[in-house]
């Protein structure tokens, strides 16, 4: 039986007693079964466990195996051996980052074998891998299987995947080879730091054609309420239809008129069948200023803290929001960004042109 060794630790030398407890344990006497013919026995097979295994799963093997194999339990020299490779086993997979390093050894065990590189990556290595220039090995190895897998699902014969199919390979050679990478380093110092990849960056493309569609839709719904702002109508001696009167605790009092074309409220008191003269928008009916028929009282203005006065902050706000997001030059995250700013932006608006 034959164990992958674990990974050397930085400043001490590569551990070797898993080597010799595996020859020992495969037998090194006439007769034995030679290393070659031996299958590789993982740490994680040592402790019987899945490579999934979480660190509880690894130290409740350990604690139960150890139970079986320790030499004050039995006297077997071929369980002591065991229990030698199963202290060895649990003191690399309980440490993340030396069991992180190993996992990255198993991995490269089973992938084919890379190319040899014996120069640098000629570009930024950092930058086709997308990780930062203080990334950690398991940091580099978690983007190179990232960006692997994604390049393994388009056409094999494809040119332009074949040559970022090699870039990716030499740069990961480059940034796992200390020798390589020292090099590498120095030569990109100074140079731009790449960016940080968008984690949600293929979802925003999904949606990013939908949104800029949205936002020309509420675009072209603020320059309708900038029209209708400006466009009213007077609808002279409007019949009160119905009044519903209320006092508010101060004492003022106030009706609810509803006319043929409108529903607002009004200071003072109006009885069914009164005449009204009132201003509404054209194209939303929102009404803007109102007066008993036949005087010349000057009109009482209704919009001052409705839609079409003060409150025109909002769609204000929504029409900047819906201008920004039909810009041709933005990326497909600031596009959705800025598409749902407008649409809850919208709901406010609507709600203020029915509100009476």
């Amino acid at each position: 039986m034959r164990v992958l060794p674990p990974p050397p630790r930085r400043s001490e030398p590569p551990p070797a007693g898993a080597a010799a407890a595996a020859r020992s344990h495969a037998g090194a006497g006439r007769g034995g079964p030679s290393r070659r013919s031996c299958p590789v026995t993982t740490y994680y097979q040592i402790l019987e466990l899945p490579e999934q295994a979480t660190a509880a799963d690894v130290r409740r093997a350990y604690l139960r195996l150890v139970r079986l194999t320790h030499p004050d339990r039995t006297p077997d020299p071929a369980a002591h051996r065991r229990y030698l490779l199963i202290n060895e086993a649990y003191d690399t997979l309980r440490q993340p980052a030396l069991r992180a390093h190993y996992d990255a050894q198993l991995r490269a065990r089973r992938q084919p074998a890379r190319p040899a590189y014996t120069a640098p990556f000629a570009g930024n290595a950092y930058q086709v891998l997308r990780v930062p220039y203080s990334a950690t090995e398991a940091q580099i190895e978690q983007a190179y299987q990232h960006w692997r897998r994604h390049l393994s699902q388009g056409p094999a014969a494809d040119p332009a995947l074949q040559q970022q199919r090699r870039h990716l390979e030499h740069a990961y050679a480059t940034l796992s080879d200390a020798h390589l990478r020292e090099p590498h380093d120095a030569r990109v110092r100074g140079q731009r730091p790449p960016r940080r990849a968008q984690p949600y960056a293929a979802l925003y493309g999904r949606y990013a054609r939908a949104a800029q569609v949205g936002c020309w839709l509420l675009l072209a719904f603020f320059l309708l309420l900038l029209l209708d702002c400006n466009l009213t109508v007077t609808h002279p001696e409007a019949r009160v239809a119905e009044v519903e009167m209320h006092v508010g605790n101060a004492g003022d009092a106030a009706s609810l008129v509803r006319t043929q074309h409108s529903r607002f409220w009004a200071q003072g008191w109006y009885e069914p069948g009164a005449r009204i003269d009132v201003q509404q928008s054209r194209l939303f009916n929102q009404v803007r200023a109102y007066r008993r028929s036949r005087t010349n009282a000057p009109f009482t203005d209704y919009s001052l803290g409705r839609a079409y006065g003060l409150l025109f902050c909002f769609p204000l706000a929504m029409g900047a929001c819906a201008a920004v997001g039909v810009w041709p030059r933005n990326s497909a995250k600031r596009t959705v960004d800025f598409a749902i700013a407008s649409a809850l932006t919208s709901l406010v608006v609507v709600y203020l042109l029915n509100v009476t």
